[in-house]
């Protein structure tokens, strides 16, 4: 758990539910979260996937109905290579994209999805984690969203890649965000 206080993560009849406050740097006041302003509630997988190797994820995602629509972006779900999000999932002012993203290469692609509010939606995810022939098949509620292969998926020196997944918010010096709260069930890794 990435959390400032545990209390924050509730886990019970299969639901984990995820619950950031303003000031939530979750490696203390003066961690890295606090300097740069990045609030979080999320877990991550343990196991990671080796570069070169195809993995498939699963999860269904519940945003509230009165969950608060704010600005700047909150990260629901992202695959870490190490040194930066090499995929993530954003959500902000209501609109929620699936990002594909690559500080090495400066490529970023956003990917718009549609999800409905106070409902469980379901995401599936395939990856080829490669550095130049990498692959990514998204679906979203059954519907595939993004399809797309021989990407700089990695950076070249990544040898692996893990699933995060709760809420992430980068906020600004001075900025007081509301609390905002999602819950993940069924979360796969195969």
């Amino acid at each position: 758990m990435q959390a400032v206080d545990e209390s924050r993560y509730i886990r019970g009849d299969g639901v984990e539910t995820f619950l950031v406050k303003a000031g939530d740097y979750w490696n203390g006041a003066g961690g890295s979260d606090a300097l740069n302003y990045r609030e979080r509630c999320e877990a991550r997988v343990t196991t990671e996937d080796r570069v070169g190797s195809t993995q498939t994820y699963a999860f269904q995602l519940k945003i509230p109905s009165n969950y608060p629509e704010f600005s700047p972006k909150q990260t629901l779900g992202q695959w870490h290579n190490g040194a930066y999000d090499s995929v993530y999932n954003r959500y902000e002012n209501g609109e929620f994209t699936i990002c594909l993203n690559n500080h090495d290469t400066d490529s970023f692609v956003e990917y718009p999805v549609t999800v409905t509010k106070g409902a469980w939606n379901s995401f599936s995810y395939t990856f080829v984690w490669h550095a130049t022939a990498g692959a990514v098949t998204a679906k979203v509620n059954g519907k595939t969203v993004v399809k797309a292969s021989g990407l700089a998926l990695v950076p070249a020196t990544a040898r692996s890649v893990y699933f995060k997944y709760g809420i992430y918010r980068n906020m600004a010096k001075g900025l007081v965000g509301p609390d905002q709260q999602v819950s993940y069930r069924q979360v796969s890794r195969g």
